[in-house]
């Protein structure tokens, strides 16, 4: 019998970093066709762990991608929160000058 083509398949499943009950699974399919000088075994070794490497270099690229999203979204919504309590607190002291035109605000930096 002779071999002429091998199929491999690697893949990971591991757990989403910030999302609870949640599970990434990065996978890949690899095909060699065998020439009449290529020693099967060892061809079928070379591609599993080329297979291998794509998915763990795909499951970091995909954590780091994960954690730069994360901590943008909470600078978003820290920034959100605080132009909002920026807002509140203009409004807030524009209606204390409206119902009370004597009052100044002193420089107490100096």
């Amino acid at each position: 019998m002779q071999i002429v083509e091998i199929v491999v398949h690697a893949g990971r499943t591991f757990n989403h970093p910030y999302e609870d009950y949640s599970n990434l699974r990065p996978s890949v399919s690899m095909k060699a066709t065998l020439g009449p000088e290529d020693n099967p075994e060892k061809t079928a070794q070379e591609l599993q762990a080329r297979a291998e490497a794509l998915v763990e270099d795909h499951k970091r690229n995909m954590l780091r991608s994960l954690e730069e999203l994360y901590h943008l979204g909470r600078a978003q919504q820290e920034l959100i929160s605080l132009e909002n309590q920026l807002k509140n607190a203009q409004e807030r002291v524009q209606e204390l000058r409206e119902k009370n035109p004597r009052l100044t605000i002193e420089d107490k930096t100096e």
